[in-house]
């Protein structure tokens, strides 16, 4: 037993060593990855808050209803937020189009309003799109075309039909003022149609917002390949040196429980190295999650707890990489395509609620997809027991199979 513990205290002190230079270098990994990062978001917002759909209404727009249409669209409709309706002649129409400044041209024909006051219905609005933008955008545009044509019919409908009604009652002098009424009620009800339906947002992995989403998987990211940032600690392994120390009296599993330790050490360091700048961020309110808004880095340093069982599943996972490869360079390739791989099956890149399911539940048995889970509930406030348990499973594998292989070396 005293040999085992001046191993553990040799392996602590070499990891210690260590400490100091990889917490600097995942400070100069952390600073570049943030910066990318918030010139991506940055990017991203300002083209998402400035991106709808220009269309250029081409044609006959004198018509009085016509022209209070569309500025009731432009003005008061929800729509306005995605589509712009732009008035302009067929030349320039064309141009714009051509350079790519306009999603699409509607062209209306001379006459459309007359033709749908007097119920003839005989003129039809042009609807113009490149081939390439053959996709949702068009789909969504066709069935807003299909959906106002709906409701002009119907309207026409029935205001002729009150006023047939009206007329056969003998009241003719209301038929004015009632279809007034008519007319306004229908614009109203299309203008609060989005009072029909109730939107619910389930959000990302068990609820999560996107930024807390790619919060959780950024950390986890960092710790998935933190095995790259701490290769140094295991250039000094090799067979003749485990079979010393075993025969000093320190058999494989104790030898790789030590070195396990140590090396949580280095992961541990790392992460600290991470956690503070993004603690500064929140506090500073320069980086934005919803879910804490306001709050600080209150809710973050609560959270920072949930992260240490993923923190040594990755450990162990890493280990047991090195160990099984010969030489240091070796492991590290393996580190970088099992990182890589195992990192978007689950969801780190991309989330996994738009992947197929076959893929989605593969994502999930994996050691990645147990620490994402794990600290997607933890966000939550509670980690179920069936999570706890894969993740706490995947460790003990991961211990078991670097000491199987640690012993295979040393008989």
């Amino acid at each position: 037993m005293r040999q085992t513990a001046a191993y553990f205290l040799a392996q602590l002190k070499r990891a210690a060593r260590l400490l100091p230079g990889q917490i600097l270098v995942d400070l100069a990994v952390c600073v570049c990855a943030g910066a990318l990062a918030w010139l991506l978001i940055a990017q991203g917002a300002g083209a998402a808050a400035g991106t709808r759909y220009r269309i250029g209404m081409v044609g006959d727009l004198s018509a009085s209803y016509l022209g209070f249409g569309i500025a009731a669209l432009q003005e008061m409709d929800d729509s306005r937020f995605m589509v712009e309706l732009v008035p302009m002649s067929e030349q320039e129409a064309e141009e714009a189009f051509q350079r790519g400044e306009l999603y699409a041209v509607m062209r209306v024909p001379e006459g459309l309003m007359e033709s749908i006051v007097y119920g003839e219905n005989d003129r039809l609005i042009t609807y113009t799109a490149a081939q390439g933008q053959q996709g949702l955008g068009t789909m969504v545009m066709g069935e807003i075309t299909d959906i106002a044509s709906t409701l002009v019919t119907c309207s026409q409908s029935a205001i002729y039909g009150m006023q047939r009604i009206l007329a056969d009652q003998g009241r003719g002098e209301e038929i004015g003022w009632e279809t007034d009424k008519l007319n306004l009620a229908l614009i109203q009800m299309a203008l609060s149609r989005s009072g029909f339906g109730e939107v619910e947002i389930l959000g990302y992995g068990d609820g999560l917002s996107l930024e807390l989403y790619y919060f959780c998987g950024g950390i986890l990211l960092f710790l998935l390949l933190s095995g790259l940032l701490n290769s140094a600690f295991f250039v000094q392994d090799n067979r003749a040196f485990s079979c010393f120390v075993k025969a000093r009296g320190v058999s494989a599993p104790w030898q790789i429980l030590g070195e396990y330790l140590a090396y949580l050490l280095l992961v541990l360091g790392g992460l600290f190295s991470l956690c503070l700048p993004l603690m500064f961020a929140l506090e500073k309110a320069v980086l934005a999650v919803p879910e804490w808004e306001g709050m600080g880095a209150a809710p973050f340093v609560a959270f920072l707890p949930v992260l240490l069982p993923a923190a040594a599943l990755f450990a162990a996972m890493q280990l047991f990489f090195f160990e099984a490869t010969e030489g240091v360079v070796n492991g590290i390739l393996v580190q970088l395509i099992c990182g890589i791989g195992m990192g978007y099956l689950s969801g780190y890149f991309y989330p996994s609620a738009f992947f197929p399911e076959k893929m989605r539940v593969l994502g999930e048995a994996l050691p990645s997809g147990a620490a994402a889970r794990f600290a997607q509930a933890g966000v939550m406030g509670k980690i179920p027991g069936a999570v706890w348990a894969a993740v706490l499973g995947w460790l003990a594998v991961f211990l078991g199979l670097t000491m199987l292989v640690r012993w295979s070396r040393t008989r």
